[in-house]
């Protein structure tokens, strides 16, 4: 018996060992994948999260440079076009860039690399020749998007990476840039706003040559370095789309999962890494605490068995160091961060630890029965069981727990069989970890995808999928669905005197508001900027939202309160109602954007529900802007001129020079275009082709019939701001040779009102050369007899609607003979316009007015008819009809 000791000694300590170390090697094995499993899984959604949000910006910037590029005159990219298009293109793209947070601004480039237009400065003066994405362009114009260097912008001064979009002319020629800075600090500030443990980090490179973007954090002189032998970059290089992978960085030499995805079909990727000593923290401390008990106990038991070998009188020792050891592997158990329960084959508790304990709300005696029909909250428990009773291993990463209490909790579980005995498992061994803080991570990386994240309010895509919804209860129910499209008035004004900051907290306020004056089941969205989106389901008839919209108008008006300020702002909103205005989001949602552009028009502050009138004119005003520069090249404008006649002397000693728009047989009356010409600009063009045409037919009247009319041209108080006036009128005389007395400027009255030096001096000037003056439709504005004086003009032009009625109202007449004494005291001459019958003409002549002009005389005549009226007239008679 004495000789078998030994050997039953030695087998004990092999089982021992086997006991032991196997489960626990098993169980710190099962640990450590799984916390690589998750660092990974967390990764991979930050990543996609991410490249979503990036491909996103750089689909919509590259559609606005698509658009910026194909509306894009040509012409504008002309050195010297800026007088003509300046205004109109700093407007264009100020309003483009106002809907992107992500970008300084947009500029326009030329092609010999000056800056010609850009949304944030008013002329800039910077070249951008030697940039990188200027001469690549340049090199290649076939090129559809050019993504630059991390660089400092010279304009903006920030950190930033350039979008560039070739601008080329009919032939395919290189024709200047069109280019959008990425702000980089605006992806800092999102990178930073996600935790991934102190060591965490998120990179932005290129997947051409691995040059880095971005990173968080950040490290000096690593913007723009390429990667050399780096296997996460390889594995993009050779095409990769998205991937999980683990290394030691070479920059910090830090051991991280990575998880990378390609951005769309951009030249970029993005890359999340969790270090290994942050998400395997609590493993290693196990693994340590495990491993130390796991020696000591070997260690005890090895002494214990060779005492036992060595003397048999040492028996009573080596049981003290075995239970001893038993302790240890107890405490290995109970210091062990999961829960760990011994189960038999009929389901029933047989140990847990106290992490088990703990984490199912258990005290010291543990639970009789079925212990899985208690704790399983799910249909799961039927599986375990099936595993259990047929000896295999089962593994479940989202399963609901029940604690003692009822309480439900998620955990993450594996079922592991117990060593057999005769064939037969003996039990099995549950292993489980409460998640719940991982999913609250999760649920969070969700909400914010689908919520702006200023105001916590549902984003565009959220709110088309709530809409989507109640579009198929509508159609069910044969209700109604109204989308409401809200602009905040005047939010840029606050946003660029006040700051961004204030800007968000306004944005914050109107967006509580909204919430508080609406239904549960509306849904109030932010698209961004300070447009906000309302769907309002369930509506029987339309009538039912006007007082909401009374509401919401109301209490937007109310001040608001922010600190140290308090802002009082309106809004503007568009209505688009389902089914009577479109049957989809994409269709309901720009039509709601033209009702509500058309509230802006009627003054702000109010409300307009589509109908299909808004839509023919946005139609009609759309083809008139992009049919009016092939008008001015294509000599479709003409004049029509209307004589002015002395009253003294009954002889033609003017006219007045009114522009048509001959749009094929069509001819279009000014009321319709000058509005839009104005609008877009055009005026400045369309006014000088008007002055030189004018200068010209005066100068040949005089030439050729001997006749010395004056010319009179309408001057638009927008030719004030954008044109060079003092030049174009000199150009027009110097090139007809037309005297200046003979040309007379009209100007209303609003141009007057913003009596700046700069029109002012321009005024004197050009009284100085000799070209005369006069206010058209006196007396229908802001009169004033302060720029009477300041600017010295020469004539009042008496508005019509005070003239055509003269002999028949006392109250008109009065106030022409008034405005007629009031001229001569201050030696003016007046013209009285309007002149329709024998009668006014009369009375006119009675009141000494000077001038007169209107259908009596004739209606305003093409150029010809216009001569042959001028050779033929032989002097004012009265009674004579109009030619």
């Amino acid at each position: 018996m004495s000789a078998k000791r030994p050997k039953l000694y030695l087998v004990f300590f092999i089982l021992a060992v086997l006991g032991t170390v196997v489960p626990a090697a098993f169980l710190l094995g099962s640990a450590y994948y799984s916390e690589h499993r998750q660092a990974a899984q967390d990764a991979r959604n930050v990543s996609g999260v991410l490249e979503a949000r990036l491909e996103a910006t750089l689909r919509r910037i590259e559609s606005n440079l698509g658009e910026l590029v194909a509306d894009l005159p040509r012409q504008a990219l002309h050195p010297k076009a800026f007088s003509r298009y300046g205004e109109a293109m700093q407007r264009q793209l100020a309003m483009r860039a106002s809907h992107f947070p992500e970008i300084v601004g947009l500029r326009i480039i030329d092609a010999e690399g000056n800056v010609l237009y850009a949304s944030d400065v008013t002329r800039p003066r910077v070249n951008v020749a030697d940039r990188s994405y200027f001469q690549a362009l340049r090199r290649e114009p076939q090129t559809r998007l050019f993504f630059s260097e991390v660089a400092v912008g010279r304009i903006s001064g920030r950190t930033q990476l350039v979008v560039a979009m070739p601008i080329r002319r009919a032939d395919g020629s290189f024709a200047g840039v069109a280019m959008a800075p990425l702000e980089m600090r605006y992806f800092q500030q999102l990178f930073d706003a996600i935790d991934l443990g102190p060591r965490g980090v998120i990179t932005f490179r290129r997947s051409d040559d691995g040059r880095l973007v971005l990173r968080r954090p950040e490290r000096p002189g690593t913007v723009n370095q390429t990667l050399s032998n780096n296997p996460m970059h390889l594995r993009v290089e050779a095409g990769e789309r998205e991937g999980v992978i683990s290394y030691r960085a070479a920059l910090d030499q830090m051991e991280r999962v990575y998880a990378f995805k390609r951005i769309g079909d951009f030249p970029f990727y993005v890359a999340v890494g969790i270090a290994a000593k942050d998400f395997l923290a609590p493993w290693y401390l196990t693994l340590g605490i495990t491993s130390g008990v796991e020696l000591i106990f070997l260690a005890g038991l090895g002494l214990l068995l060779w005492r036992l070998d060595r003397a048999e009188r040492r028996r009573a020792a080596a049981s003290q160091a075995l239970a001893s050891s038993e302790r240890r592997f107890q405490q290995l158990l109970d210091s062990a961060g999961e829960g760990i329960c011994g189960l038999d084959r009929q389901g029933r508790l047989t140990f847990a630890n106290p992490a088990a304990r703990r984490l199912l709300g258990y005290g010291e005696e543990l639970p009789r029965g079925d212990f899985l029909q208690q704790v399983h909250a799910d249909d799961a428990g039927a599986a375990l069981r099936t595993c259990l009773e047929e000896d295999r291993s089962v593994h479940s990463d989202d399963a609901l727990f029940a604690r003692a209490d009822g309480s439900r909790f998620p955990v993450q579980y594996d079922l592991y069989p117990l060593a057999q005995e005769a064939g037969v498992a003996q039990g099995a061994v549950l292993l489980f970890a409460d998640i719940a803080e991982r999913k609250r991570h999760a649920d969070q990386i969700e909400y914010l995808a689908h919520h702006d994240a200023l105001t916590g309010l549902p984003n565009r895509l959220l709110a088309e999928d709530r809409f989507n919804q109640a579009l198929a209860a509508a159609s069910r129910r044969g209700e109604q669905v109204a989308l409401l499209f809200l602009d905040l008035d005047g939010f840029k004004t606050i946003n660029d005197s006040l700051g961004h900051e204030v800007g968000d907290k306004v944005l914050r306020a109107v967006a509580d508001r909204l919430r508080s004056h609406l239904r549960e089941s509306d849904t109030v969205s932010r698209f961004g900027g300070d447009e906000f989106l309302v769907i309002m389901p369930g509506l029987q008839q339309v009538e039912v939202i006007y007082p909401v919209i009374g509401k919401l108008l109301a209490c937007l008006e109310q001040p608001l309160a922010l600190e140290h300020y308090q802002l009082s702002t309106s809004v503007s909103i568009g209505v688009a109602v389902f089914p009577h205005d479109g049957r989809d989001f994409t269709t309901l949602m720009q039509k709601a954007d033209t009702a509500m552009y058309h509230a802006k028009d009627a003054g702000r502050n109010t409300y307009r529900l589509f109908d299909e009138a808004m839509n023919l004119h946005a139609q009609e005003t759309l083809r008139l802007r992009n049919n009016f520069q092939r008008g001015l090249d294509g000599d479709e404008f003409v004049l029509h001129l209307q004589p002015q006649v002395d009253l003294a002397s009954g002889q033609v000693v003017g006219a007045e020079a009114l522009v048509r728009w001959q749009d094929g047989s069509r001819l279009i009356a000014p009321a319709h275009f000058i509005p839009v010409a104005e609008s877009s600009g055009f005026i400045v063009p369309l006014g000088q082709w008007v002055l030189r045409e004018s200068c010209r037919l005066a100068a040949r009247w005089q030439r050729e019939l001997g006749r010395e009319v004056t010319i009179a041209v309408n001057i638009s108080a927008i030719q004030f701001k954008r044109g060079d006036l003092e030049r174009t009128v000199a150009e027009a005389l110097a090139e007809s040779g037309l005297p200046p007395h003979l040309l007379e400027l009209e100007l209303t009255e609003s141009t007057l009102l913003n009596q700046t030096e700069s029109v002012l001096s321009t005024l004197r000037t050009l009284r100085d050369q000799g070209v005369r003056l006069s206010i058209d439709d006196f007396g229908t504005g802001y009169s004033s007899l302060a720029y009477l004086k300041r600017l010295a003009v020469n004539k009042l032009k008496i508005d019509q609607s005070f003239v055509r009625n003269l002999d028949g109202d006392a109250e008109d007449a009065a106030i022409v003979r008034a405005i007629i004494e009031m001229a001569h005291r201050l030696n003016l001459r007046t013209v009285a316009e309007g002149v329709e019958t024998v009668e006014v003409l009369q009375s006119l002549r009675r009141f000494a007015c000077d001038e007169a002009q209107g259908y009596y005389f004739a209606r305003p005549l093409p150029v010809d008819e216009f001569e042959r009226f001028l050779a033929s007239w032989p002097g004012l008679l009265p009674g004579r009809m109009a030619y």
